[in-house]
């Protein structure tokens, strides 16, 4: 069993991090770190990689801010609204900052001229480790309390044994991302990571949410026994799904953004 901790202010030296938000940020940096290497790698324009990472990272935090904020806790941010601007005490709602990105993304290929694909692809390999590393913050703060378990996984939180979301969903893309790593060395198919990122993310993700704690207070928003995520995570295989059918089809012609 994992001792209770909680850490949600690191000091370095002079400066007070938020340890939610540097693993986020880490995240990101070894996500473009790694698309980067890649781009240059199959001779796609690194300054185009970078311009466009930078407006898809802006509408992902903004629109899962807004989704967090509209869809998971209106009446807290309502009483105290100067809080919506604090993103890095946490509050970020991971598929609103899939959608913020995905419009972003297809407006700046179609504006800019480049195949959406072949850049895709290349960030999308090292998805999951930035997961991996986001969600560890997740899982110091303990944002996402899990149901109970005696599970060598589980946490002693101060109620008991429990599982930590973040922690599972943070082994979860490691894990991916082992597995894309020997991939790579099997030479996958071209452009194929966006919708097996889909498709493997969005069916984990919607099992993981069952454990998802529903005796704590302010659990997770739930119809008919799902969570918000879950409802995702149908959406995002199912679009993993058509997207590889497209791609991999003599219909591939027609989504390709030149």
């Amino acid at each position: 069993m994992i001792p209770y901790f909680n850490f949600f202010i690191v000091a370095v030296g002079p400066m007070r991090l938020h340890t939610w938000g540097f693993f986020v940020g880490l995240g990101i940096v070894c996500v473009l770190w790694i698309a980067y290497a890649r781009a240059r790698r199959f001779g796609l324009s690194t300054s185009r990689l970078i311009d466009w990472s930078v407006w898809a990272i802006v509408a992902a935090f903004i629109s899962a801010r807004i989704a967090h904020v509209f869809l998971y806790d209106w009446p807290s941010f309502a009483e105290h609204p100067i809080a919506i601007f604090k993103i890095w005490q946490g509050g970020l709602s991971s598929f609103g900052g899939f959608l913020g990105a995905a419009v972003a993304s297809l407006i700046y290929a179609r504006v800019k001229k480049i195949n959406f694909w072949q850049y895709a692809d290349v960030v999308m390999y090292g998805f999951p480790l930035g997961l991996g590393i986001g969600r560890l913050g997740c899982f110091i703060n303990h944002l996402h309390v899990g149901i109970r378990s005696s599970s060598f996984l589980a946490v002693a939180f101060p109620d008991g044994p429990r599982l930590d979301m973040g922690l599972v969903e943070s082994l979860f893309g490691f894990a991916l991302f082992a597995v894309y790593v020997f991939l790579e060395r099997k030479r996958p198919q071209k452009n194929a990571y966006l919708p097996i990122t889909m498709v493997i993310y969005g069916i984990a993700r919607f099992f993981i949410d069952f454990g998802r704690a529903t005796d704590i207070p302010n659990p997770d928003v739930r119809f008919i026994g799902l969570t918000l995520a879950q409802f995702g995570s149908i959406l995002l295989v199912i679009g993993g799904v058509i997207i590889w059918r497209h791609l991999f089809t003599k219909k591939a012609a027609r989504l390709n953004i030149n």
